[in-house]
């Protein structure tokens, strides 16, 4: 009635194999195919880390699910990304089980499909024709510059497009999609294409510009293209699959914080009237930020689902030591694009210049560049150039903060750098002065970002500052608390 158990011949073998029911029992009781009690879960040629297992996946989907439900509850991001998750959810097992070879090609038709479900068919089918041209000029058979001249030629002529007539034929949501499709990830495929040995295929060239996540997030992370391109199945699926879980858990926490702080927290600057209104404010406005890392963190992490192994986004933003830490810790996929196509072809143009004057020309260079890409992101998504004073101001305050930085952490020796990053009380309180110092100017700068205008930044800062000294109205609210009056206060 019950399988007879034998021992293993093998003393080896892992102890939970090491006891097994006899064949001839098992298959006596359930009829399994002898096909399916072969396979092992990959199909010939395929890599070790495309391995199937069930065990694993269904928690995996049972998470996705799960987290698709908070969307829904909780209406995270609108309908876009909730049709897009929910496209995700149905793709997911499909990509899993196909064999490793056409697990590409699903991706970009699930990408298409997801275009086409967002944006309606008029709006996928002028990004897919915009998207073939931009495509095919890079595979055209004439020289690297020829062919980078030609894309910002066209780049130019769609800029020039985009206010006047093409409105009457190209639907006005093609542009801002198109932009955030090719706008930065454009720049490094060209700069790939410079130093690449052999031509990249078109379905890896597809992939790496048609991402599912990018149609509901407008601001979308800047993916390197070789680490998107290495990092497909290069660690274990489930592995990878539970990394982007929690980055997609990690994001959808920002996005709560978010919207808690910008409907119950944050006040108008016009409310900011004493020290504790302008903490405040300084503070909310500058947690707004979440919703950027919350969006980064869910659309790199649905790209880990489908087996791409990808850094983080941020790394605790909120706690950088210096300027330079700040830079480094926040949107961490803008600082490796500017480091790799400005930062590094600068300082090894003046490498035969002093060291401090190369780093101050790269810095000064990355922070304007920077800059000057945010306008034109800004014209694309919105129709408007990002150009004012406040930005102007942002970034060149910011851009100064850590060329100075850069110059001192040059400066100082490997030996110094180990004995601050000791764990004594006194190195511990030294950091936290620092955290807080960075933390509290970064809040300045970026609520002067924010600002419609330097003046009305001003304004907002002196009437923050001007009762600095003044008696808060609990004192008043509580005088037999004291013993003496609130207003002996006001007199000293």
């Amino acid at each position: 009635m019950w399988p007879v158990i034998r021992r293993s011949r093998t003393s080896s073998t892992a102890p939970h194999r090491r006891y097994a029911p006899e064949t001839a029992q098992v298959s006596a009781r359930v009829s399994v195919p002898s096909r399916l009690r072969s396979w092992t879960g990959l199909y010939p040629g395929e890599p070790e880390n495309c391995r199937r297992d069930y065990r694993h996946f269904l928690p995996v989907l049972a998470h996705l699910g799960l987290l698709f439900a908070v969307f829904r509850l909780f209406r995270v991001e609108g309908r876009g990304f909730q049709t897009v998750v929910l496209i995700a959810l149905a793709a997911l097992p499909i990509h899993y089980l196909l064999p490793f070879r056409w697990k590409k090609p699903l991706s970009v038709a699930v990408s298409i499909v997801g275009l086409a479900y967002v944006f309606g068919a008029a709006t996928a089918a002028g990004v897919l024709a915009l998207a073939a041209l931009l495509i095919g000029v890079c595979y055209l058979p004439i020289a690297w510059k020829w062919r980078a001249g030609t894309v910002a030629a066209l780049a130019l002529t769609f800029a020039a497009l985009r206010p006047g007539f093409a409105e009457a034929v190209i639907p006005a949501a093609v542009w801002p999609v198109l932009a955030t499709m090719f706008m930065f990830r454009m720049i490094i495929y060209l700069y790939e294409l410079k130093h690449a040995k052999a031509p990249e295929s078109l379905i890896d060239v597809l992939g790496y510009f048609f991402l599912l996540p990018n149609y509901c997030f407008l601001h979308f992370p800047v993916i390197d293209f070789r680490t998107f391109q290495r990092g497909y199945f290069a660690n274990n699926v489930h592995a990878t699959q539970r990394a982007g879980l929690r980055m997609m858990f990690r994001g959808t926490t920002h996005l709560l914080l978010y919207r808690l702080i910008y409907h119950e927290m944050l006040i108008t600057p016009d409310e900011v009237h004493g020290p504790v209104e302008l903490a405040g404010y300084l503070v909310c406005n500058y947690l707004l930020y979440l919703r950027v890392s919350g969006q980064f963190h869910l659309a790199c992490g649905m790209l880990h689902l489908f087996g791409h192994t990808l850094p983080e986004t941020h790394r605790n933003y909120l706690l950088a030591e210096s300027f330079t830490d700040y830079w480094r810790r926040i949107n961490i996929y803008w600082k490796d694009f500017m480091i790799r196509v400005v930062f590094n072809p600068v300082v090894f143009g003046l490498k035969r210049r002093p060291q401090p004057l190369a780093l101050a020309a790269a810095t000064a260079v990355v922070f304007v560049t920077t800059w000057l890409l945010h306008a034109y992101q800004s014209y694309w998504l919105r129709g408007s150039w990002g150009f004012s004073l406040p930005d102007f101001l942002f970034w060149g305050m910011l851009g100064l903060l850590v060329l100075l930085n850069v110059q001192l952490d040059a400066r100082r020796s490997r030996a110094s750098r180990a004995k601050a990053d000791s764990r004594d009380p006194r190195a511990l309180a030294l950091r936290s002065v620092r955290v807080a110092a960075t933390f509290v100017t970064i809040a300045l700068l970026w609520s002067l970002w924010s600002s419609p205008s330097v003046s009305s930044w001003a304004g907002m800062l002196s009437r923050g500052l001007a009762g600095a000294w003044r008696v808060p109205e609990w004192v008043n609210a509580c005088p037999n608390l004291f013993n003496f009056h609130a207003d002996n206060l006001s007199s000293l």
